[in-house]
């Protein structure tokens, strides 16, 4: 997954969506999250540095007017200014930790984040 945000800037929110992929239920989830504390952690791709170690990140659904429609989760972080003032191409990931361990996502594909240069004057 590729996500842009413009240097010095604190939105748009970071959401990756949660998949299920058949190996895991709703109820499953809902189960490993009441359990769990949700952090965030991106490095630079060029040099491995981590740039965000572990800050409190969350989950939230998708609200459907459907009452039938499938339920879905996505797992968020909200950038500081500090986190976005460096221009660069990052890999991020979601931890979910718990007593039974730590759960590291994407599983599937990797998460980048690109940082890149503000060209509004502010």
């Amino acid at each position: 997954m590729e996500f842009f945000i413009a240097q010095n800037s604190t939105l748009p929110i970071l959401k990756m969506e949660f998949d299920f992929n058949g190996k895991s239920s709703v109820e499953d989830f809902n189960s490993v999250l009441e359990n769990s504390s949700i952090f965030f952690s991106m490095k630079n791709v060029e040099n491995g540095n981590l740039r965000i170690i572990n800050k409190k990140a969350g989950f939230t659904n998708k609200i459907f007017t459907e009452p039938n429609a499938k339920v879905e989760y996505y797992l968020y972080y909200k950038f500081s200014l500090a986190d976005t003032n460096r221009v660069g191409r990052y890999e991020g990931e979601f931890s979910l930790m718990s007593d039974d361990g730590t759960l590291i996502l994407p599983i599937k594909e990797k998460l980048y984040i690109n940082i890149v240069e503000n060209f509004i004057r502010v």
